[in-house]
Order: C-alpha cells, then sequence, then structure tokens
C-alpha cells in the first residue's frame, strides 16, 4: 500500500485508505484490504524490529519482509500495523495470498508475544447475526459451514461430520436451510451489499473488497462484538504457566516451583474415538504444528492423557482428559500463543462448544 508520511493513529490510518482507495492501492492486483487481528505480549515491538524492516507512522508500524512470486523473483511485501485495543493488533495490508503466507504467517508461527486472534465458533454466529440484522438486503454468495454437534442440532444423520462449502445468490437462505437440517455452522462467509462487500472466517481474517467508509465501519462494529471474549482467552492463557519463585526462609535463599494449570471443559461428553481423531487432525493440519508424545488412553469411561509439544515455539504441558474436561499442566517455556493455538486446535477438531479457563495456582513448597 502507498500511505503518505504521517502520525496516524488506527481510525486515522484506514480514513487515509477508504479516503483515497485508488491511491493508496495502486499497483495491487485484486484491490483488496485485508486485515488480522494479533493477540500481543510484552515484546511485539521488538520481535518485529529483529525480523522486519519496520517504520513508524505514529502509533502505526510498517513493517516490511520478503517473498518470491511466481517466478521466483524476490519481492517486498509491506504491512501496516496498528493498536485496536490493549493487547489487541490490527494488521492491515494489500499483499497477496502468497506474500502473506511467506511474510505475514511467520510473524506469529515462532513468536511468545504474538497470536493470531481467534474467532470462537459462538462469536462468529454472533457477528453473522449482527450483518444480517443491520442490512435487511444484504446477501450471502458464499459460506463454507462444518459440523458442530455441541452447538446445533442436525436432523439428517447427526452422526455424520460434514464440512460444506456454497456458492450461490440464495446463499443466505441456504446458510440457514443447511444448518437446521445438517446441524452445520459457518466458518467463513462471503457478504455482498450495493455499499458492502467483505468476507470474514474464525481465523480472524477480514477481507474488504469494497474500500469505503461503510466497510470499514462493519468491520469496527463486528470486532466490538468478540473483542472481550478474545481478550478473556488470553488472559487465561496467560496465567497457564510454570515458573520458580526465590523465597528467603531465614538466611536462606529457596527456588520454589509455582504452577498455575489450565482446564478445557466440554460442552459435550468426549469420546476416544474422537480423542484418536483431534490427535490425528492436529498432526495433518497445515496451519497446526503439535506433536503428542507418551500417549496413554483408555475406552469406556475415558481416560487419556499426553505430553504435548508445540514444535514451532518450543512450548512443552501435558494434557489429561475424561469425558467432560481437559486439564492442561505447563512443563516449559509454556508461551500464551501456544496455548491459544492448543485451545483453537480443540474447538475446530473437537468440540465446538469447549471454553478454556484457569483451574488452579499451586506451590510446591
Amino acid at each position: 500500500m502507498h500511505i503518505p508520511e504521517g502520525q496516524y493513529n488506527l481510525k486515522e490510518f484506514c480514513r487515509v485508505i477508504f479516503d483515497s482507495p485508488e491511491r493508496v492501492l495502486k499497483g495491487y492486483h485484486g484491490q483488496r484490504i485485508k486485515t488480522y487481528l494479533y493477540l500481543s505480549d510484552d515484546g511485539w515491538r521488538d520481535y518485529l524490529e529483529e525480523h522486519y524492516e519496520t517504520e513508524e507512522f505514529g502509533s502505526i508500524t510498517k513493517f516490511v519482509g520478503e517473498y518470491r512470486n511466481r517466478k521466483g523473483a524476490e519481492q517486498p511485501a509491506k504491512f501496516y500495523v496498528g493498536q485496536y485495543q490493549d493487547d489487541l493488533r490490527m494488521v492491515v495490508t494489500a499483499e497477496t495470498e502468497e506474500a502473506i503466507r511467506q511474510a505475514l504467517r511467520p510473524v506469529s508461527e515462532h513468536s511468545d508475544c504474538l497470536s493470531p486472534m481467534p474467532i470462537m465458533t459462538g462469536d462468529f454466529q454472533t457477528m453473522n447475526e449482527i450483518v444480517l440484522s443491520t442490512y435487511d438486503d444484504m446477501r450471502i454468495s458464499e459460506f463454507k459451514s462444518q459440523r458442530v454437534p455441541s452447538l446445533v442440532d442436525a436432523r439428517t444423520r447427526p452422526d455424520v461430520d460434514r464440512e460444506i462449502e456454497y456458492k450461490g445468490i440464495d446463499g443466505r437462505d441456504r446458510l440457514n436451510e443447511f444448518q437446521e437440517e445438517y446441524g452445520v455452522v459457518p466458518t467463513r462467509i462471503q457478504y455482498e451489499h450495493e455499499n458492502v462487500s467483505i468476507r470474514i472466517d474464525t481465523s480472524g481474517k477480514f477481507t474488504l473488497e469494497t474500500i469505503n467508509k461503510e466497510s470499514f465501519n462493519v468491520l469496527f462494529e463486528l470486532l466490538s462484538e468478540v473483542v472481550v471474549n478474545v481478550l478473556e482467552l488470553r488472559d487465561v492463557a496467560n496465567q497457564i504457566n510454570f515458573e520458580k519463585q526465590e523465597v528467603a526462609p531465614g538466611n536462606l535463599k529457596v527456588q520454589v516451583p509455582e504452577m498455575s494449570s489450565g482446564e478445557i471443559d466440554f460442552n459435550q461428553q468426549v469420546t476416544l474415538m474422537q480423542t484418536e481423531d483431534f490427535i490425528r487432525g492436529s498432526k495433518n493440519s497445515d496451519d497446526l504444528n503439535f506433536s503428542f508424545t507418551d500417549v496413554t488412553k483408555q475406552a469406556g469411561s475415558l481416560d487419556f492423557s499426553a505430553q504435548v509439544t508445540d514444535e514451532n515455539r518450543g512450548s512443552l504441558f501435558n494434557v489429561s482428559a475424561t469425558e467432560e474436561s481437559m486439564r492442561i499442566v505447563p512443563k516449559h517455556d509454556c508461551s500464551f500463543p501456544s496455548l491459544i493455538e492448543f485451545y483453537l486446535a480443540v474447538i475446530r477438531l473437537l468440540d465446538g462448544g469447549a471454553e478454556m479457563r484457569l483451574y488452579e495456582s499451586q506451590s510446591a513448597a
């Protein structure tokens, strides 16, 4: 994007884009704005400066990475990041999907202080309801849905896992029909309106295909509905840790291990077969990098445990599950992005209605 030099906050930066989209997007293929939300912790700015060329525009930071285009030539990829709320950053770009894959995704894959903002399945449905209630004539031209038994019932073969992708001018009606008939809920939606064309998905990516004030207003309204739940999730993940505290009884200095564990409460009873599918799905996913070792499992009344490693960050934690919940016990370098991504794996592959909370804090003293 071509942004004039200046001092901007996030709202002012967005105004520059929708006031002069032709100038800002000149030379960019597709003429789309893509935004990504990242949960952040102390050190995120230093991390960017270590891995990218950066430039300050007031409260906005421009960071530039490199990627190889289809012809194999290296090209710069420009991104801009600003503060949406405390501990929540918005990245704005007009780059291609290939540039984003090569230059932006690594921002969080190996970072202990940045994590893509998840949108829980229930919150995503709320966002959809907001859009449809705000615009009576809003069309859904495309959507992707998947079966989530914990959130919605199905009339037809409820035990069958499903993923449905649909394109058509009647998408709004079809979305409701598929949900009622097959128990699927949306994970990606393309909206079309006279003045608004926007795509949202549960990964936290928002694509604005009409670059105007109304599109940005829709974006910020949707974010305001989910940000509280997301920041609460980050706070929980940040408290799940293992560290050593120094205490001084008398004249001695002793390091005492302190641990805060977490728990994921399931919305429905989980079976052994589901946990096996969860492990298999995590291993086969392109965007999850968890490995499972020391796995023990027993059917009947579910008894499952494993050691989990985030292969990108080196985080290590133990999990143990019953039919009702999964306990998370941190072991080594257990960063909040690792825990959030693991929770996302659970709601994506195991139970869409699961909730994560702090379980307990204890000292070995």
